[in-house]
């Protein structure tokens, strides 16, 4: 499809470059071109759209699902590096490495030696040398440094085409840049005709290329798992379902694997009700804005027509003013 509106795109530069001053779009009357500027836009969009919605990996199967899978790759296919930084918090916790303390994570006064922790932990451990808030946390270079040792977890759920494919992420990437070039550049030019042939009733058409681009900026953005890899945390949830109701000791008896593995499948509302709900309070997204990379969702509208309906302000011939009709 990127094809396509590469093919669009050459096609309005043949007839603007053609004659600049004067060419079919150039001279085409304002509301008919509204009308064309509308129907590029719509089919832009749509293109955009099932860029990111086409998904190769939906007919593939399942995964099996492994008898003991590893949290913190799960927690990584759930959430990227935002979870597992918070799950190795918590594992951190719950070997008494660090402790809460009010609104605050900060080192045990007892904490065992660090010599034991693995990389990922001693990076997260190393990290809380002063005690440090949750907007601290995920505000601050540590997600990045805890993706660094996530690397073979990407490459494995990559590989398993569970994360948006890499090609067509690119793919979705070209076909934004040229959707915004046709929207930016063809609303562009007609105002450039338009103020240079003396019609300044230009709004609607600014108004179009403005929302247009906002609206092709926030659908472009491809999801960060596959179709693929949605359907196989499902199935790992639907699995584990029974984690969400186990009874938690209220102190590490070597059963951690049980306890992270709840958390990592379902986030931090698992832990309400049980002895670590302080954790939960902690980390509740309620209270802590961005940290979770939530969905984001935009409703935009544009009604036109009225400012070039016919009567005075829309003489004839001339057009509407608003596009530099001729």
């Amino acid at each position: 499809m990127d094809k396509f509106l590469f093919g669009v795109l050459v096609m309005l530069l043949v007839v603007v470059l053609h004659n600049p001053a004067s060419n079919p779009i150039a001279n085409m009357y304002g509301p008919h071109f509204l009308l064309f500027y509308g129907f590029l836009i719509t089919v832009t969009l749509l293109v955009s759209l099932w860029s990111v919605k086409h998904d190769s990996t939906a007919s593939l199967p399942l995964p099996l699902v492994p008898s003991n899978p590893d949290p913190y790759e799960i927690a990584y296919l759930r959430g990227g590096e935002n979870e597992v930084t918070r799950l190795v918090i918590f594992d951190l916790v719950q070997d008494g490495y660090l402790q809460i303390n009010q609104d605050r994570i900060e080192r045990s006064l007892d904490y065992p030696a660090p010599i034991h922790l693995s990389a990922i932990e001693r990076e997260v451990f190393n990290w809380f040398s002063s005690p440090r808030s949750v907007g601290e946390v995920f505000q601050s270079s540590l997600p990045v440094n805890v993706k660094k040792h996530c690397t073979v977890y990407e490459q494995h759920l990559l590989n398993d085409q569970l994360l948006f494919p890499i090609t067509a992420k690119e793919i979705a990437k070209r076909v934004a840049k040229t959707g915004m070039f046709i929207i930016l550049g063809l609303g562009g030019y007609k105002l450039l005709i338009a103020l240079l042939k003396g019609n300044f009733n230009v709004m609607l058409l600014i108004m179009m290329g403005i929302i247009s681009s906002i609206i092709l900026a926030i659908i472009s953005q491809p999801p960060r798992l596959s179709q693929r890899g949605q359907a196989y945390l499902k199935r790992l949830q639907q699995t584990f379902e029974q984690f969400k109701t186990q009874v938690f000791p209220s102190t590490p008896d070597g059963t951690e694997f049980n306890i992270l593995l709840p958390l990592a499948l379902f986030g931090v509302d698992t832990l309400t009700g049980t002895p670590y709900a302080e954790f939960r309070d902690f980390f509740h997204p309620s209270g802590n804005v961005g940290i979770s990379g939530g969905d984001s969702s935009c409703g935009s509208s544009s009604d036109g027509g009225s400012s070039c309906g016919g009567g005075s302000s829309c003489g004839g011939g001339g057009g509407c003013g608003g596009c530099g009709g001729g």
